[in-house]
């Protein structure tokens, strides 16, 4: 069966800088894979690649195999930002997304799957609400929502819970890993976090500093739901991970446990 998402010697630089040496990784159908690396490494990129925003220099990427400006439609994103529109009601922000990819009668269609979409995040009696009504963590749920009624084979996360105080990162963590059970989708998640690739992994690709590389490839297959500190195994994993971060970068890597400022 082929990946849902390859990455084969792939090479980037900008402005002249060597961004990717030679990255190689996947991810299958239906799994939840982590990018985990040090701020600056190029995390990020790896969806802007996948999402067809930036072509490589070399080496291939691949999304459900075939090249990403043809697979655009199986992709969604949910960013750092939830980036709702203020004045639209939160039902509309999450038809916003299908409105803009299919047009608005497609959108008036897929309106009950907004609702069971409203329903699956926790919001089911928030659909009239306007962004400014909700917490932080509240608009985060209507971003997933909004990434879910486009219909995605694959949902492309970059550090959507950094923002978050640490009390609504963990309800939400739990959150997603429901929803990810719930509908099967791939899952690709940017992190720095080693708590929260540990909680949410099904495998953890450790990238390097630039020019970034694959330094390792982690599976993580202890029983969910997960506590990495109550968890032997996943605390001496977390031990190993963060040594491996602070001989990346030892002078000036922010602490991975916490979110970029």
């Amino acid at each position: 069966m082929t990946d849902a998402i390859a990455f084969d010697g792939v090479r980037l630089a900008f402005g002249g800088e060597p961004i990717y040496d030679r990255v190689d990784f996947t991810v299958a159908r239906g799994e939840f894979v982590c990018l985990l690396g040090p701020s600056g490494c190029g995390k990020s990129t790896a969806l802007r690649l996948i999402g067809d925003l930036v072509p490589p220099d070399g080496g291939t990427v691949r999304v459900d195999g075939r090249p990403p400006a043809e697979a655009w439609s199986e992709v969604a994103f949910v960013f750092q930002s939830p980036r709702l529109a203020p004045w639209r009601d939160v039902l509309s922000n999450v038809l916003l997304g299908a409105e803009l990819r299919f047009g608005r009668a497609e959108a008036r269609r897929r309106e009950p799957l907004a609702r069971e979409m409203l329903a699956m995040v926790g919001l089911a009696s928030s659909a009239a609400k306007y962004p400014s009504m909700l917490s932080g963590g509240e608009r985060q749920r209507v971003a997933i929502a909004r990434a879910l009624v486009v219909e995605p084979s694959i949902v492309l996360m970059d550090e959507p819970f950094s923002a978050l105080d640490p009390n609504t990162r963990r309800r939400l963590r739990a959150e997603i890993e429901r929803i990810w059970q719930h509908t099967g989708r791939t899952v690709l998640f940017v992190t720095h976090d080693i708590d929260e690739a540990l909680t949410l992994a099904d495998r953890i690709v450790l990238l390097s500093g630039k020019p970034t590389r694959v330094l390792e490839t982690v599976v993580v297959d202890a029983p969910r739901p997960r506590r990495p500190a109550d968890d032997p195994r996943l605390a001496a994993l977390r031990d190993r991970l963060n040594q491996l971060f602070r001989s990346l970068e030892p002078s000036s890597e922010p602490d991975p446990q916490e979110p970029d400022a």
